[in-house]
């Protein structure tokens, strides 16, 4: 889509890109995080309003971009969407992370916007989105019922006893 003039000198711009274009050249990584990534046949959809401002240009706006990884507790495929607001500054002469780089004719976008799809992936263990959890988790890690009492902790085991001892005496 091309720029689309606002007001005051400030340019809209959409657009959807392969994530496969995020990709980092010098690395040759995919948009991941762990287990965690951005399928590279995927779309990221990109909307955002440029300002030309005093020695640079501002950036605000949104991607959103789709996930996918496995559940922490069973290892099955879990999927979902990311949406992220960003708000940056290029310049000729960036500060180390903190804006960056405007070239003479162009501003990159795409390290801006790898970085924040990047920054927004879940690096949390992942559940199952099911309401009765995880189907191939095994027994032995199942939640128990809500009815069902909580296991005893082995450690209070001697208290419980010397309870159990006084209760029938009395």
């Amino acid at each position: 889509m091309p720029l689309r003039l606002l007001v005051d000198g400030q340019l809209e711009w959409s657009t959807t890109v392969p994530a496969s274009a995020l990709v980092d050249p010098e690395s040759s990584a995919s948009v991941s995080i762990a287990d965690v990534e951005v399928p590279l046949d995927s779309d990221v959809s990109v909307e955002l309003a440029l300002e030309l401002i005093s020695g640079g240009l501002s950036v605000a706006g949104e991607v959103s971009a789709t996930w996918k990884g496995p559940c922490a507790r069973c290892w099955l495929p879990v999927a979902g969407t990311l949406r992220t607001k960003i708000r940056e500054v290029f310049t000729a002469e960036p500060r180390e992370g903190e804006q960056y780089r405007l070239g003479p004719e162009f501003a990159d976008l795409v390290p801006m916007v790898r970085e924040a799809v990047l920054l927004e992936l879940p690096i949390e263990a992942i559940r199952c989105p099911q309401a009765e959890g995880c189907p191939n988790l095994p027994p032995e890690l199942a939640d128990p019922p809500d009815d069902a009492a909580p296991p005893a902790d082995p450690r209070w085991a001697a208290l419980e006893a010397l309870r159990a001892r006084q209760e029938e005496s009395s």
